[in-house]
Order: structure tokens, then sequence, then C-alpha cells
């Protein structure tokens, strides 16, 4: 927590988020309460080089409080903060062998999920991507499987994460079957959020995870699990159209006061993302220029 440019004595930011500054300095409790501390630190330090100003533990309704109440732009925000921890393993990606990444010469624009046994051998990894040339080709978006050698070893796992562009499968590494476990668990985080909603304000609830990896959970837990739908009008030489289930948590008009949703990887291991409510336009103006801060805080 260095002074941000511009503030080289750290007055500024001492100000305005003091009471984050020591909490990180003292810790105390929970080990999960220091990790959510960090990430709280790491957005906070974001918006202060933006030009934000902050102020820390703001209250909104019902004795509840916001992590950031922003300022910006002559535009006031509240910005609820959690932190996203994904099951062990998860955080850290296999890395793609050569094996699987041939895979990627499938004709077939879907995105491939891989996780490998860390213990396999090239036999293993071929035998592994032999299984999976068949699955990438006949399955649905969304499906998982899991493959075994003849003697009953875990080789691997891979899942149909969505669509890609172009024309061949993009490979990459990724989480492993138990993946869909934390699903639930993120919109969990996004429910306990939004209840901490200051009425009548604009609202942003941020992400933050440790490493690139949860975007695998956030994104189908804010927009709901990707399916493939006969659609009577599929894209020109497809059969089948990319969809949302209507499990997410912007599905079906719940949480209606909710119009951006940010994500942060601290590691940057992948672009920080920001999604905004369709339709745009019914946003507030203090909604889009919330959204625009986030962006610029977290490009």
């Amino acid at each position: 927590m260095a002074p941000p440019g511009g503030d080289a004595s750290g007055r500024v930011a001492g100000r305005q988020i003091r009471r984050l500054v020591e909490a990180l300095e003292r810790p105390v409790d929970r080990e999960d309460r220091f990790l959510s501390s960090i990430a709280e630190a790491v957005l906070a330090r974001r918006l202060l080089e933006s030009g934000a100003q902050l102020e820390f533990e703001s209250p909104t309704a019902d004795g509840r409080h916001a992590d950031f109440r922003v300022r910006v732009d002559g535009i006031e925000c509240f910005v609820h903060v959690k932190r996203v921890a994904l099951p062990p393993g998860t955080e850290e990606p296999d890395v793609l062998h050569a094996e699987l990444a041939a895979l990627g010469a499938i004709g077939r624009a879907v995105t491939v999920a891989v996780r490998c046994a860390p213990n396999a051998s090239a036999d293993d990894r071929r035998e592994l991507a032999q299984a999976l040339e068949t699955f990438i080709r006949e399955a649905s978006i969304g499906d998982e499987v899991l493959v075994r050698g003849d003697d009953g070893r875990w080789l691997g796992s891979a899942r149909l994460a969505g669509s890609a562009a172009g024309t061949h499968a993009v490979v990459r590494a990724g989480a492993d079957a138990g993946w869909e476990a934390a699903v639930p668990r993120v919109q969990r985080l996004l429910r306990k959020a939004y209840q901490q909603f200051m009425p009548g304000a604009a609202n942003a609830i941020c992400l933050v995870s440790d490493g690139g990896a949860a975007i695998d959970a956030i994104e189908p837990a804010l927009l709901g699990t990707p399916v493939e739908r006969w659609d009577r009008f599929p894209p020109r030489g497809e059969r089948v159209a990319i969809g949302r289930a209507d499990d997410g948590f912007w599905a079906r008009g719940r949480a209606a006061g909710s119009r951006v949703v940010a994500w942060l990887p601290i590691d940057g291991s992948a672009p920080a993302r920001v999604w905004e409510r369709d339709p745009v336009s019914e946003a507030t103006e203090r909604e889009r220029a919330c959204a625009a801060a986030l962006r610029r805080a977290l490009a």
C-alpha cells in the first residue's frame, strides 16, 4: 500500500482508507478476512490512482455497509467488494502440454478447458488427448468428461466452456470437473453484496480473485451456464446457437437493482472485466458513470 502516483506523501490515500491500511498492518481474526482486506486494498489502489476519492466502510441501510463510497467526475456510487476463493488447485491452472495443445486443430469453434494429471507421462497425455478428441467433436456446450487410463488412474478432465471465435477449437488449461461447485459459491457472494446495496443510489459489485481461473465460475454465476439451443434461426452454417441458461444471478429479472459487476484478478493473469446489464439504456447516468470509472481503474 505504497502511496499511489501523485500522492508521494501518502496523506490523501491515508485519510481516505486509513481503516483499511490499519486492517492490513494489524491483521486479526480469520485468515480469509485478512485476504479479503488485501483484495479491497488492491482495488482501492486502482481506484485512487484513477483519480477517485474513497470512503471506506460507508453505511448503506439496515445497519449494513458498502466497502467503498466512490466519488469521481462528480458522480457518487457504492462499490461492494467480494473476494472469490476457489477450491485448492483451481487457481493454478495446468500447463498446456503440446499433446493437448494439438487439440486446437479440431475444426469446431468451441472453448475447451482441459486439466491434466500433474504426474502424467507423455504417453498418458497422448492417451488423454485421444480420448478428448471425440469429446470435443461431439459433446454439447457445458458437458464435462473425466478420463481414466486402463489401470484406473485419473489422466485428466475437460469441459466445453463455450463457443470460440474462428473455426477451430480453443484449448486452454482450466479447472477440472469440480468447477461447478464454485458457481453457487460465487452466486452467494453476489447475493450477499446485493443485500448491502444503498437504496436509490448507484451500486456496483466487484469480485476480486487471486488468479484468472476464477472467470470459469464468475461468468456462469452472473450470466448463466452456457448451453446449446436448437434455435429456429441459428448462425449461418451452424445447427445450433449458443446461449445461456436461466440460472444466472441476472437471469429472469433477478436482482433488478444490480446493473454493474466487475472482476479483477489480482495476479494480472487475465484482463479485468466489467459487465453492464442489458439493456444498458435502462441504467441511470450514475450507474453508467460508475461502470466507466471501474473500467478506467481496472484497465
